[in-house]
């Protein structure tokens, strides 16, 4: 791979570009999903490489992504790797499913000063993005270095396109090497953005993971101290901060009509679990946090997680879940965790960052998709159309035509070489 002249508009785009970065990360402090701001963040302290891979997995969904990769590079000889992460979330996550597999580190800010410093210290063989990260002075840095760059279970929600289509002159000239999309609609909008890269389709990662974790079991589950078996429980997951007043209201009826019911409200980001309190109080709907929570039967109300990590846990007890992110026009989160525990999950008509799936699930009856909060409310204390076993196995059955993204990606990443 030869390195590329760039044009003098690229440089100043660039440095326009990591100007506005200078200006940001003032405000960066005070945003604590963005925290801690470390000396590692301004690139002078990142671990000391060299690496044979550098992974950038933007936050928890992408960090479980990220550890399922680090094995299976592990399994082909490459064990030399580095691993970040932009949020709390995510390194917790990483902390917990990477041992010592991989160095583990927060991903610098992208100005152009600091990726420098940074890829100095790491020194990267090849450098391998996850779904949507798409970094301006990293990718213009890492082409004036020679270091390939894979952008692997790639997608491209419109949105997104939308905003970066409109720097595509930009983009053109430092874009990934090779993008391995998950659907054949983000691998055409990968290849408007940066037509110079090779470009495939490859199996999501996410089935991947799905299919090496059979359903929590109860007497293994950890919340099973606070749940008794058949405990009637409704699950809210992945909560998006726009939604929250449709959200509320639906809360608001299932207490009304159902007041033993327990609901378990987990937001998108803990750093919306005071807001959720303010409007619980506001609506007199009692409520529990997560953390304060005491062995025996749950309360019913609300329980308000303020931790992280045990939404799982909660589809395998929870008799109906909603999947957030999906009311408003946010794109949608993973419902594919709570069809794994057995439990046919609801989401809302924006789902958009989940098309790759498909409109499979919905025909064989694994995933309701209701038009507004109503629907929402009378789906949620309806009971399911199908034991759990018949879910799972249903949903086994659609993943396995589906598997081995994780292994492809791999491969991709020990062939490239500069």
């Amino acid at each position: 791979m030869k390195a590329k002249r760039f044009s003098f508009c690229h440089r100043i785009l660039l440095t326009v570009y990591s100007l506005l970065w200078i200006i940001a990360v003032p405000v960066l402090l005070i945003v604590k999903r963005h925290t801690p701001i470390d000396a590692g963040r301004l690139g002078y302290a990142m671990p000391k490489g060299p690496f044979q891979v550098w992974i950038q997995a933007a936050s928890a969904g992408e960090a479980r992504l990220a550890a399922k990769l680090v094995k299976e590079l592990n399994s082909k000889g490459i064990r030399n790797i580095l691993v970040t992460t932009s949020t709390r979330q995510g390194m917790d996550l990483l902390d917990s499913e990477i041992k010592e597999d991989a160095q583990k580190a927060f991903f610098p800010f992208d100005n152009l000063c600091i990726m420098s410093m940074a890829l100095k210290r790491i020194k990267p063989e090849r450098l391998v993005l996850l779904e949507t990260e798409i970094w301006p002075s990293l990718l213009y840095a890492c082409r004036r270095r020679n270091i390939p760059v894979v952008l692997g279970n790639g997608r491209l929600s419109l949105k997104s396109f939308c905003r970066y289509y409109s720097l595509r002159r930009l983009l053109a000239g430092i874009g990934p090497d090779t993008i391995a999309a998950v659907s054949e609609i983000d691998r055409e909008r990968f290849s408007s953005l940066f037509p110079a890269a090779h470009t495939q389709v490859m199996p999501n990662i996410k089935f991947d993971l799905l299919v090496d974790k059979p359903p929590i079991a109860y007497v293994q589950n950890p919340l099973s101290s606070y749940f008794k078996p058949k405990h009637a429980l409704i699950a809210l997951g992945s909560v998006r901060r726009e939604e929250e007043p449709q959200v509320a209201r639906v809360i608001r009826n299932i207490y009304k009509n159902r007041p033993k019911t327990s609901i378990a409200l987990f937001p998108r980001h803990l750093t919306r679990t005071k807001a959720w309190q303010k409007i619980l109080e506001r609506d007199k709907i009692p409520y529990t946090l997560r953390s304060s929570l005491q062995s025996g039967t749950a309360p019913s109300g609300v329980i308000l997680w303020d931790s992280f990590g045990e939404l799982q846990a909660a589809y395998a007890i929870a008799r109906s879940a909603f999947v957030g992110g999906s009311l408003m026009p946010c794109g949608g989160q993973n419902f594919l965790e709570a069809l794994a525990q057995g439990v046919i999950p609801c989401v809302g008509p924006y789902w958009d960052n989940f098309n790759w799936v498909g409109s499979e699930l919905l025909n064989m009856g694994l995933l309701v998709q209701v038009k507004d909060e109503n629907e929402l409310y009378s789906r949620l204390i309806q009971a399911q159309s199908m034991s759990r076993e018949q879910v799972e196995k249903k949903f086994k059955e659609y993943l396995q035509t589906r598997l081995g993204g994780t292994q492809e990606l791999a491969g991709i990443a020990a062939r490239t070489r500069r």
